[in-house]
């Protein structure tokens, strides 16, 4: 294999796989899937005995590491692999959201038959971790009353996201197994089509209603609590997942402009600047438009 096949085909699976050994959740959600879809979609009988039995330890160290954390993943990847083996979505990130939907909703019916104290100790272990990066700034930034009440503010938003960075690295995870078990398994049933290059990422345009909801709840809450969470997590996912659809347009510019790496870098880097409106617009503006006519929908 040349070098460039190997930094196409290796490489990105081998910077994802570092990623998830850092993430301790992110290789759970990857694992639980990866198990899953080769226990139910492998058409080899050897293979899917391995899934299934690898299934079992991965579940054990889920339930060490956090119970609510491995009742979401376990609930989400089930019923992530259910969708895309039944084929009830166009794109494995409608998929892997209807697996988020389904595993919160549990995993909160959960919090309120008896896990309310699991999901505290979580909360607190986000929030000393905050408090933690605050002091790291607290020597530079001593009696600034204004900085101080924006940590605060922040800390406060760190933790009312909290479900929703979950139902990302879900997500995440479930794009790492299902590269994985594109790459090397094999299967006979027809599940979503998979993208070749970053410029065809889409989902269906109907997810547009889910942040349409989310403007609707933080309008409407009215200083209720769990409505003002809800909203701002169905925000925050769907906000990211619009950003990055944006990016894929972006590329997609560049690349019927010739554009080189260092231009693709500077889009990305602008991610994390004020200008990431830019993308989420361009990912919105998409849904109705389609900038990319000429580039086959997966």
């Amino acid at each position: 294999m040349d070098r460039t096949n190997w930094r196409k085909s290796w490489l990105p699976l081998a910077i994802a796989g570092a990623i998830a050994i850092t993430n301790p959740f992110l290789m759970i959600v990857a694992g639980m899937a990866l198990g899953l879809l080769i226990l139910f979609c492998e058409s080899r009988p050897r293979w899917r005995q391995l899934g299934g039995a690898a299934l079992f330890p991965l579940a054990a160290f889920a339930l060490w590491y956090n119970p609510l954390l491995a009742l979401f993943a376990a609930s989400s990847s089930f019923v992530a692999v259910f969708s895309l083996r039944r084929n009830l979505f166009s794109s494995v990130t409608s998929s892997a959201l209807i697996g988020c939907a389904t595993g919160t909703l549990i995993t909160a019916m959960a919090i309120g038959s008896g896990g309310g104290a699991s999901w505290a100790e979580l909360e607190k272990n986000v929030l000393e971790s905050q408090q933690s990066l605050q002091q790291m700034t607290a020597e530079s930034a001593a009696g600034d009353v204004e900085q101080e009440i924006a940590w605060q503010e922040m800390n406060r938003l760190v933790v009312r996201l909290i479900p929703g960075q979950f139902a990302l690295i879900m997500v995440a995870g479930f794009f790492l197994a299902m590269v994985l078990f594109r790459r090397f398994c094999r299967t006979g049933f027809h599940l979503s089509p998979v993208i070749n290059t970053f410029t065809q990422y889409r989902f269906e345009d109907n997810w547009v209603w889910v942040v349409v909801a989310g403007l609707a709840g933080s309008v409407l809450a009215s200083g209720n609590e769990t409505i003002t969470r809800l909203a701002l997590n169905l925000l925050f996912v769907m906000g990211v997942l619009y950003v990055i659809r944006g990016l894929s347009v972006m590329f997609h510019f560049l690349q019927q402009r010739k554009g080189g790496l260092l231009l693709k870098i500077l889009v990305i880097m602008l991610c994390f600047t004020p200008m990431i409106l830019v993308h989420l617009v361009l990912g919105l503006l998409d849904t109705w438009i389609d900038f990319r006519r000429s580039v086959p929908q997966a």
